[in-house]
C-alpha cells in the first residue's frame, strides 16, 4: 500500500502542523496567507495519533498493529479506517 508523503515537519515541503487545545486537535496550514482562508482539519484523539505516527514514517500496517493492540479491534477494520483517513488528508492537500 502506497502511503503518501505527509507534508508536515522540518524536512517536508509544506507547513502543516498538528495543534491541540482543550482535548481537540486540528491540522493547520501554517503557510497560508489568509485569503482565501483554508479551514483547519479537525481530528479526534485517534486521528491525531495516526497523524503523529505518519509523521514518524510508520507504514499503515505498523499503525494498524499498534491501534489493534491498543483498542482490541480487527486489523482489517483499522486498515480500512486508516485508508479513509489518508484519503481525507489527501483531499485537504495535507499528503500528496
Amino acid at each position: 500500500m502506497e502511503w503518501g508523503k505527509v507534508s508536515l515537519g522540518d524536512n517536508r515541503s509544506s507547513g502543516y502542523q498538528l495543534r491541540s487545545a482543550a482535548g481537540m486537535y486540528w491540522i493547520l496550514d501554517m503557510e497560508q496567507e489568509g485569503v482565501p482562508y483554508k479551514k483547519p482539519l479537525s481530528l479526534n484523539e485517534v486521528g491525531a495519533g495516526i497523524y503523529k505516527m505518519m509523521e514518524q514514517g510508520m507504514e499503515p500496517i505498523q499503525i494498524a498493529e499498534q491501534l489493534c493492540s491498543q483498542y482490541q479491534v480487527p486489523r482489517d477494520m483499522v486498515l480500512e479506517d486508516i485508508e479513509k483517513f489518508r484519503e481525507q488528508l489527501r483531499q485537504f492537500g495535507i499528503i500528496l
